[in-house]
């Protein structure tokens, strides 16, 4: 179905972005695909999504993590809302169209119907905001103080992997990055509690997606989550799986202290933890390499290694504790309320 999608986007002069759970549907390096939008979203898909006149959503349930205020979303466009769900339509937006049954054959009859368009003038207010959500990377990039910025891991693995590595998630600042920064090149390749947000699921997903796909896979972990489900690191070595953990590890809850700075003065209740657990040594307990790594550079050589290496691997990456995920929108907010840039003390 992805590339009737893309076809769509073609013939419409139109653009594609996505909600958290439809990652890796469409590749990365399409140019119309402007990546995930709403609460962390990419600038340039949230703004165009605020700015367009129609919204196809397929199968998508319009969540406020994908809309903000669902009260003041995409206030110019009409939208037609395709699922096999009758209960999804109309349930969180209204839907001018509600198309309820097989997704693929109802799309069909969507693209069977519509005119090929250009629009020069949509294509350069959405160009633009591509260009000023990659300024907005950039001067972050910019400005950021750490050792190693998450990006720049993201970077490297994106570098990297092949098309056909499986990147999971555990839940947290490190799961939305990794929605920001990780390209995919096939379908299926991304696997993360996007609903339920169940910290310790990464772990357990990772081993299950090498096993299914046969194929190298990477879970991104943070250290809180990665503490809940450790213990599946003997299965991983049990079974030999060529799972790379990387552990994006800030000794904090990152996610939940980034709203107790923003949002509640920074009044920290239970985020910085604090703990001595040497992720290293836990690793050689288990039976399976690891390193720690504090810059790029090391990262770069370690997981190279990783990817070589015949079996489960463990990277226990060193970040700053005040890096945030920007964009955000703030809770309740909207896509005009959207915060680009952390505010110094």
């Amino acid at each position: 179905m992805a590339m009737g999608i893309m076809a769509l986007a073609d013939k419409l002069d139109a653009y594609i972005g996505c909600t958290f759970m439809g990652l890796s549907t469409i590749p990365s390096s399409f140019p119309r695909f402007l990546g995930m939008q709403g609460m962390h979203g990419k600038f340039a898909s949230s703004m165009a999504s605020k700015e367009a006149d129609l919204i196809i959503g397929i199968g998508v349930r319009f969540s406020d993590r994908a809309t903000g205020n669902t009260a003041k979303f995409a206030k110019r466009a009409k939208i037609i809302q395709l699922d096999t769900d009758l209960s999804e339509i109309n349930k969180n937006v209204h839907a001018d169209v509600g198309l309820v049954g097989n997704l693929v054959s109802s799309f069909n009859r969507i693209y069977e119907r519509v005119d090929r368009l250009s629009n020069p003038a949509w294509h350069q207010l959405v160009e633009g905001f591509k260009s000023r959500g990659e300024a907005i990377a950039a001067e972050a990039d910019r400005r950021s103080k750490a050792k190693m910025p998450p990006k720049k891991i993201f970077d490297i693995i994106n570098e990297l992997k092949d098309e056909r590595t499986v990147i999971a998630t555990d839940v947290g600042q490190h799961q939305m990055w990794t929605a920001q920064y990780a390209e995919f090149g096939m379908a299926r390749r991304f696997a993360s509690s996007g609903g339920l947000g169940t910290m310790g699921y990464g772990l357990g997903a990772a081993i299950g997606a090498q096993v299914g796909s046969g194929d190298k896979t990477v879970l991104i972990t943070g250290d809180g989550s990665f503490g809940m489900n450790l213990n599946e690191l003997a299965t991983a070595v049990s079974y030999n799986c060529p799972v790379i953990t990387v552990i994006m590890n800030n000794g904090v809850l990152g996610m939940v202290r980034q709203w107790q700075t923003l949002f509640f003065g920074k009044r920290y209740s239970n985020t910085v933890l604090e703990r001595k657990t040497d992720f290293v040594k836990l690793a050689d307990a288990f039976g399976l390499p690891a390193e720690r790594v504090e810059t790029p550079e090391e990262f770069r050589a370690a997981f190279a290694r990783a990817l070589k290496h015949n079996g489960p691997y463990l990277i226990d990456a060193i970040i700053d504790k005040d890096e945030f995920v920007l964009p955000m929108l703030p809770p309740g907010g909207s896509m005009d309320d959207i915060i680009t840039e952390k505010k110094e003390d």
